[in-house]
């Protein structure tokens, strides 16, 4: 493979139509997004009406993007709401980003600013459906590690927590069991996506169902209401410790509609 052919895999920003999640960095709280304009003035982005995690944005609120946008050699991913509206003709909530924040990219898999285009480096790579195993074995490796930061949580938490034993062996079972199988679960979703031979692995991205993707790689855990519960600040910042790991599964995911939109 030339040099050209490794770097020629790349999509218009306008041909992306599927959504991606972001979440709010206030609250974690993760929500679905239609890319509509990258420009160096900032980022567009739309909620439709119609997707299935909706939320309503602020002015001045940061948001995640979850997406490497590469601008100056630096990959932005993070930044400030500068003006929010709502479409009628749309049905959408339209708002721009103002990208601030910069962080390696995982995947050479990015939005390039400069040329309002996917871009995607096979360098490293031998095609799309190499890029697609990687993430998926690094994703199934992430919900795991959240099975791990769960069980020593509910030593911790036992310890620290204001609530006395009955409440506690209550709030344990209602709140952070249901949580632990859900993680199981979605662990175990991911893992049957992972292909088992370099044969398995050809046409992996045309099987790829994202409807049950992004149930696997969704956050389960949701701070306030453990907050509520516990309302321990050393207890928070556990939780905060788990919600990087959730913010890389989105990331992740997002990585996985690029490519699957590249390889249609």
């Amino acid at each position: 493979m030339s040099k050209a052919d490794r770097h020629a895999k790349r999509l218009a920003v306008e041909s992306v139509v599927l959504p991606f999640l972001g979440s709010r960095a206030e609250d974690y709280q993760s929500f679905e997004y239609l890319l509509q304009d990258v420009s160096v003035g900032g980022v567009g982005i739309a909620i439709p009406r119609w997707v299935v995690a909706r939320e309503t944005l602020r002015q001045g609120e940061r948001l995640h993007l979850h997406l490497p946008f590469e601008l100056g050699g630096r990959m932005l991913h993070s930044g400030v709401v500068t003006w929010v509206r709502w479409d009628e003709e749309q049905e959408s909530q339209l708002a721009g980003v103002l990208l601030d924040t910069h962080t390696p990219a995982l995947y050479p898999v990015y939005v390039s600013v400069g040329t309002r285009e996917v871009a995607i480096d096979l360098e490293d790579f031998p095609g799309l459906e190499h890029i697609l195993s990687q993430v998926l074995k690094d994703s199934l490796l992430l919900k795991r590690g959240i099975l791990v930061y769960l069980k020593h949580l509910t030593a911790f938490f036992s310890r620290v927590c204001d609530l006395n034993r009955e409440e506690y062996a209550l709030f344990r079972e209602v709140v952070i069991e249901d949580v632990r199988a859900k993680v199981l679960a979605n662990a175990e979703r991911l893992e049957i996506m992972q292909p088992r031979s370099g044969e398995e692995m050809e046409g992996t991205l045309a099987r790829l169902d994202l409807s049950e993707l992004r149930q696997a790689m969704e956050p389960e855990l949701y701070v306030d209401m453990f907050r509520a519960a516990l309302g321990d600040e050393t207890v928070i910042l556990f939780l905060k410790a788990v919600k990087e790991l959730e913010r890389k599964l989105l990331s992740n995911y997002n990585t996985c509609v690029l490519l699957y939109i590249n390889s249609l």
